[in-house]
């Protein structure tokens, strides 16, 4: 019997239960979660047809991820880029004459993104850098903006989009953003990538003249403008002050990158000082990538090294939750959806994908073989953090408003997503658990729910599909829910 007693009163303090209740008003309403199309199309349109079908609805349909983020890249044209899988065509000739026929692999998926994504996708032009003829340098990295070029530079883009969202038909165009981490020339020449530098004292101008180039082609209605893509939380707030209250009536959302990996308080400062400055307005997460460290959060940092593992997967998604529920933050970029940063050969060792390696990075959700060509390898790998960023793809859509919770310890609330769906008719509660023990909270909703289904990604799951009975049980006023030791789960509760 005392031994009895004894393994109850273990199994008990494994399943320690929290108890919250759902806020009854949203803290925030979502736009987007998704990332970039930069530079994978460059290799990807070389495989086969089918490849590259299986790719687009890996992206873009709910059998997928079900993004409803894209970031097209729009080439600068590569010049002094060394590596030719980063160096995208540029569509610019000469003042007023483009080659529309350039960049065939990334038009490919910017028209999967229009074709096969949903009708809440949101496409964004993104530009490391101006054409090479406009830049200080007359290069496409290890050079800076040139001043005096905001009409020419920004007639190029309004040009580009103009011809994609009007001639061509690519409604799901909404957005666009002239410049990426632009305190960086990425040099040294011969560079890893394009970049160009634009000082904070010249980024008003860059934005005048795109805004001028959109509202002469009668776009400014249709086309918003994302700026200023810093590569650091403390570096965008350090420099705002210089180019942002000079146009921040022509920006449409404040951008950063998150390369500082920053901790919760320095997020909730950023969040606030944007707030207080520019109200009305905004802020997103528009790319971050490359980290090891543990499923709890800890260790994270700007690093090499390649993990496809449930630990990493969950690592990024405290990421994903920070922006949403600590920044307040209603869009969610990572870097490069798809990567040839493997570190391994996939040809000799097929299990390879899916073990860490100090040679590879992790910079991408679906990685593939970069010896294609020679070794005749079309094959995509899907690591973990795919079906963990699944579960914020298919449940987290535009217009889904998310519901504080209180009365949780952090440990649940700041892993834990209340989101309505678009129409009203549902919650979907997306927890995520990276202890090896089961958590189990309690959540009181403000209206009358059903559990209906869950899914579930571990170790040995890949988004399992669940009877949600099987995982939430009622209790009292409210309802139990089991989240599985290292595990990402959702929860859907109908009205």
């Amino acid at each position: 019997m005392v031994k009895a007693l004894l393994f109850v009163a273990l199994a008990r303090a494994a399943l320690t239960v929290h108890a919250a209740t759902v806020a009854s008003q949203p803290s925030v309403t979502m736009l987007g979660i998704g990332g970039s199309g930069a530079w994978w199309p460059n290799d990807v349109y070389k495989f086969p047809d089918s490849a590259r079908t299986n790719l687009s609805n890996l992206l873009f349909s709910d059998s997928g991820l079900g993004l409803t983020s894209y970031r097209y890249n729009v080439g600068g044209g590569g010049v002094n880029v060394s590596n030719p899988v980063r160096a995208p065509e540029t569509f610019y000739v000469s003042n007023g004459t483009y080659n529309w026929d350039a960049d065939a692999a990334g038009r490919y998926f910017l028209y999967a993104a229009q074709e096969v994504g949903g009708d809440d996708l949101e496409i964004t032009m993104f530009a490391n850098s101006a054409p090479a003829a406009m830049t200080k340098g007359h290069a496409s990295c290890n050079t800076g903006y040139a001043d005096g070029t905001g009409d020419w530079y920004g007639g190029f883009l309004a040009d580009v989009i103009q011809h994609f969202l009007v001639d061509e038909g690519v409604s799901k165009i909404k957005y666009v953003s002239p410049m990426n981490e632009p305190d960086s020339t990425f040099g040294p020449s011969p560079c890893g990538q394009e970049g160009m530098q634009v000082t904070q004292y010249q980024r008003a101008e860059l934005i005048r003249g795109l805004f001028n180039a959109l509202s002469s082609h009668g776009l400014t209605d249709r086309v918003g403008i994302l700026a200023d893509e810093a590569n650091t939380l403390d570096r965008a707030t350090s420099e705002y002050n210089d180019w942002l209250p000079q146009v921040i009536d022509q920006v449409a959302a404040i951008v950063h990158h998150t390369y500082d990996f920053p901790s919760d308080s320095a997020y909730a400062s950023y969040a606030s000082t944007v707030k207080q400055r520019y109200p009305g307005k905004a802020a997103w997460q528009s790319e971050v990538c490359c980290s090891l460290g543990s499923a709890d959060g800890s260790g994270r940092g700007w690093s090499g090294g390649y993990d496809p593992t449930i630990a990493n997967a969950l690592m990024w998604s405290g990421m994903l939750y920070q922006s949403i529920l600590v920044g307040g933050e209603p869009h969610y970029d990572f870097w490069t959806l798809v990567s040839n940063g493997i570190g391994c050969n996939p040809r000799s060792d097929s299990s390879c994908p899916y073990r860490t390696n100090s040679d590879g990075w992790t910079d991408g959700l679906i990685y593939y073989d970069g010896n294609y060509a020679s070794n005749g390898n079309y094959e995509f790998y899907l690591t973990k953090h795919f079906w963990t960023f699944k579960h914020f793809g298919n449940f987290v859509k535009p217009n889904s408003p998310v519901y504080p919770i209180s009365g949780a310890d952090s440990s649940v609330s700041s892993r834990t997503l209340v989101v309505g769906t678009p129409s009203g008719n549902a919650y979907n509660v997306i927890a995520m658990n990276p202890s090896s023990s089961d958590v189990q909270f309690e959540l009181d909703f403000p209206q009358s729910v059903t559990p209906t289904k869950a899914y579930r990604t571990t170790a040995s799951e890949d988004f399992a599909e669940l009877a949600g009975t099987d995982v939430v049980k009622a209790s009292g006023s409210g309802w139990q829910l089991t989240v599985t030791g290292m595990s990402q789960m959702t929860f859907v509760f109908s009205k």
